[in-house]
């Protein structure tokens, strides 16, 4: 990847504030490189992984393991399948355990308190006990790049994402909610990507004209937030395609904060996650501004 010219230190700041998994998100990107960091941060996914193969929910031991911690854990490792083959198949086993019968995946109901702790009871978007279009997006991403090769299970998740997807391009967070999420579909047009659904089915063009289109929305209003869904897309495909991206990444560079790090909208103090993701879109996209 690219070198990315930053104004302040991302790499300190993650180093120094993030979690296991935003920091594996610098290693993804390639801001880390030494051998020795590498191994040092995967040793720590090692000694944090739960018996049933699972990330605890928010990287906190003891927690309950979670399938939103775990896809993503599991996405950014994927390359090193090889080298931690066994770790990789206990993370593996621990998705497949969660795939549902309609082929989505969802979160234990023992995950409620914590992420009614975390996110409010009122997030409408997060539910445990039902199958959920963005959390069984990050899981398919998650296994196709692991390895995973169980067409039949892959296929029914495929088509979970595939049969809900709404007129308008994006997805409800579950089956029977009446209103899209536009914050879900990055994830499932990713997932799409990773299970080989063609560029040309009318699924994945209309999910990618639905997501430019939030983007372009969120250009026009200075969100540096979502500029996080740049990370589902790869080349674009034509010139308003390139201009949402340059125009994404500018807006990147230009709200990073002295600390190195990025921050929510309405606050003040940087957020690892948010500026690992971040961060990591602009080695994804950064020749897109030269």
């Amino acid at each position: 990847m690219p070198d990315v010219n930053l104004h302040y230190d991302l790499k300190k700041f993650i180093m120094n504030n993030g979690k296991v998994s935003d920091k594996l998100r610098l290693i993804a990107a390639s801001y880390v490189k030494s051998k020795d960091e590498i191994n040092s941060i995967l040793s720590e996914i090692e000694d944090l992984l739960n018996p049933d193969g699972g990330i605890p929910f928010d990287m906190v031991p003891g927690n309950p393991s979670c399938v939103k911690d775990t896809a993503e854990v599991l996405t950014l490792i994927s390359k090193f399948k090889d080298s931690h083959k066994e770790l990789i198949d206990k993370m593996i086993e621990f998705l497949v355990s969660r795939q549902k019968g309609d082929g989505g995946f969802a979160e234990a109901l023992n995950l409620d308190p914590f992420i009614a702790d975390k996110w409010g009871e009122d997030r409408e978007w997060f539910p445990v006990g039902v199958s959920l279009t963005w959390l069984t997006g990050k899981a398919l991403e998650a296994l196709c790049l692991a390895g995973f090769n169980d067409i039949e299970r892959l296929r029914r998740a495929r088509d979970f994402l595939v049969y809900k997807q709404h007129e308008d391009g994006h997805w409800p967070n579950y089956e029977g909610q009446d209103i899209s999420d536009p914050l879900a579909t990055g994830n499932i047009i990713a997932a799409l990507q990773a299970v080989g659904v063609d560029e040309n089915d009318k699924v994945y063009r209309d999910g990618r004209a639905a997501l430019f289109h939030h983007l372009q929305s969120a250009v026009e209003s200075g969100s540096t937030c979502d500029m996080v869904d740049l990370l589902a897309i790869d080349e674009p495909k034509n010139k308003r395609e390139a201009e949402v991206i340059r125009n994404g990444i500018k807006i990147i560079i230009e709200s990073q904060n002295a600390d190195g790090g990025w921050s929510h909208i309405g606050t003040k103090k940087s957020d690892p996650e948010l500026s690992s993701i971040l961060g990591f879109v602009l080695k994804k996209h950064w020749k897109s501004i030269k």
